[in-house]
């Protein structure tokens, strides 16, 4: 049965979620194929992958919200099928509306407060420190579908985080949320980290997915890289280049091929592609530049290449 493991086969209780061998299908689509996966407690995780990569499908699973067709995944250790145990730990931001637009954002506040048998004054400041946190407090007695797109996704995250969940499932919560507030939202995620939470979000700004500790790639339903930001573009092939402006770029660029360095010339400026940082000091002294910039990899570069299946 999915979720049923013997405890001696994963006896640590140091991961927040872990996966061996998932398998869903729709029909005769294959979304999760053969994904495993091990989350951390106490860290920030992304999932990135182009759309249908079965993102949104592993944290519904994880969620309890769909049952799979094979392999085993835990909880906040629990097996899957038990998931109501763990389930008042877990906060879920869905990409799908969720909140009730004929309530006010109190109201929608206080039915989810509710949910968790959080109650009183406990309920009251939570709501106030939430919405303060989100900047609607001054719109607390507003009606919900009154509000913008990105007013709604402040509001569903305040929604999500008002029982203080240990897990916090996020699908594309800033969608429409204006750059400041993003910075804002992401200082409290990583003090949820800090404090033992676990945040596994799905987004397509590549700001945010540096901002996470480890990144895990996804593909066709399965992992096809995982690591911190920097380690996964070196997985992609992407490496730092060094521009180098020169009096004879030519010259230059044919003395240091001859030592075996990847080196181009485009526009008038010396390109090297440093693949060992040990020899930055040997490239300076032999081309003596006049000036120089080290341009750094992007994770947008390293997503689209490994989209395209290409590493090196």
């Amino acid at each position: 049965m999915v979720g049923e493991e013997s405890p001696a086969a994963d006896p640590s209780q140091d991961y927040s979620i872990v996966a061996r061998g998932l398998l869903k299908s729709f029909g005769r689509l294959r979304v999760l194929n053969d994904l495993s996966v091990r989350i951390p407690r106490g860290t920030t995780y992304c999932l990135l992958g182009p759309n249908g990569s079965g993102k949104t499908t592993f944290i519904r699973a994880v969620a309890g919200l769909l049952r799979l067709d094979g392999g085993y995944l835990s909880v906040l250790g629990e097996p899957v099928h038990t998931v109501d145990r763990v389930y008042p730990r877990i906060g879920y931001m869905t990409q799908h509306k969720a909140l009730y637009p004929d309530l006010t954002l109190r109201e929608n506040m206080e039915f989810y407060a509710g949910l968790y048998g959080i109650e009183g004054g406990e309920r009251d400041e939570r709501i106030s420190e939430l919405l303060e946190m989100v900047d609607l407090a001054d719109h607390i007695d507003r009606i919900t579908g009154d509000l913008s797109g990105g007013m709604y996704q402040r509001l569903s995250l305040a929604c999500t985080l008002i029982h203080d969940p240990d897990l916090l499932l996020l699908d594309e919560p800033t969608v429409g949320v204006d750059p400041i507030l993003r910075e804002a939202f992401w200082r409290f995620f990583d003090g949820l980290a800090e404090g033992g939470a676990t945040i596994l979000i799905t987004t397509h700004l590549m700001d945010e997915a540096e901002r996470c500790k480890t990144v895990g790639y996804m593909r066709g339903g399965r992992m096809l890289a995982e690591g911190s930001p920097e380690e996964l573009k070196r997985l992609a092939g992407l490496r730092p280049i060094l521009r180098l402006w020169v009096k004879d770029p030519r010259a230059s660029a044919s003395s240091l091929a001859a030592e075996g360095l990847p080196v181009e010339v485009v526009g008038g400026v010396l390109q090297v592609r440093i693949e060992d940082t040990r020899r930055l000091k040997e490239i300076l002294e032999r081309v003596e530049p006049s000036d120089l910039r080290l341009v750094e990899p992007s994770l947008a570069a390293a997503f689209l290449r490994l989209s395209e299946g290409g590493s090196r």
